[in-house]
């Protein structure tokens, strides 16, 4: 690959880097991940990205590397080696090697492992064009809340949604929208007030959701945390997902169902531009 990795107190090269076939990620999908974006050489929300890993950690019981006070630090200096100054950076901490038991204790060190990744990511054609999304079932275990490595259900779902002509699925439970395979779900009604799902167990706390949400609102509008119902999600004349990746991404077509005209909505656009303004004055002055 040619690029460097950090893993385990280490920055080596990527093609030369390993962990034990006894990693507990490995044998039993035990690990926690986190995914934050990086433009201009300034990581966009990492303080919330790091909380989100404290939190999560804890859910499962497993301690926070050695490294995490200096975590951020090493992060950026990763990006730096690597020259990425535009990307993203994967983080991943799994309680490390142990026999193959269910309940055995890890006795030596966890697995801290971060890459880095070149991206542009303001100039996605997502951003402007939109996505198309399928409906499927939420399968899922009932502790989205915590962001594991646990991922069979979401890459079954994105495989079923592009072989089907999609881009991407979003999930529903017996009352409404949880989230997107991997984004959270926003619709706007036709006063042009938000709703996104409450915080809660069947879904993922995300970090650009919140942010969205404070944007929004400094910006006058009026945000519901509460249920989207399937009826809802048809009728809605804008939706749009978020995530560190997708940023604001407009749904342009879920199911068979043109979501308003099938291009990007005014008050989509409005929190996508609000977004993009946060970013770029972040990466200007260099602030955390």
């Amino acid at each position: 690959m040619g690029s460097l990795i950090y893993l385990n107190g280490e920055f080596q090269p990527a093609e030369s880097a390993r962990i034990s076939p006894f990693d507990r990620a490995f044998l039993f999908g035990e690990g926690i991940y986190e995914v934050c974006i990086v433009v201009n050489g300034c990581f966009v929300d990492m303080d919330s990205h790091l909380a989100r890993l404290d939190r999560s950690l804890a859910a499962c019981g497993m301690a926070p590397p050695p490294e995490r006070p200096q975590l951020e630090q090493v992060i950026n200096d990763l990006a730096r080696r690597n020259g990425v100054t535009d990307g993203l950076a994967y983080l991943q901490v799994t309680p490390g090697a142990t026999p193959r038991a269910f309940t055995a204790v890890p006795q030596e060190r966890l697995t801290l492992f971060i890459l880095t990744q070149a991206q542009d990511i303001l100039s996605a054609p997502h951003l402007s064009r939109g996505i198309t999304v399928q409906v499927q079932p939420d399968i899922r275990w009932l502790h989205r809340d915590i962001k594991t490595v646990m991922l069979l259900p979401q890459v079954m779902a994105k495989r079923s949604a592009l072989a089907n002509g999609f881009n991407d699925t979003i999930f529903v439970d017996e009352q409404g929208v949880t989230e997107g395979s991997s984004s959270n779900i926003f619709i706007v009604t036709d006063t042009g007030t938000l709703v996104t799902r409450p915080l809660s167990n069947h879904l993922l706390a995300g970090c650009t959701r919140q942010r969205i949400i404070t944007l929004a609102r400094e910006a006058g509008m009026t945000v519901e945390e509460r249920v989207i119902t399937r009826d809802e999600l048809s009728r809605a004349p804008e939706v749009f997902a978020t995530s560190a990746t997708y940023m604001v991404v407009p749904i342009t077509r879920i199911d068979d169902h043109v979501v308003g005209d099938g291009r990007i909505g005014k008050v989509t656009k409005r929190l996508q531009d609000a977004y993009v303004a946060f970013i770029r004055a972040l990466a200007a002055t260099g602030a955390p």
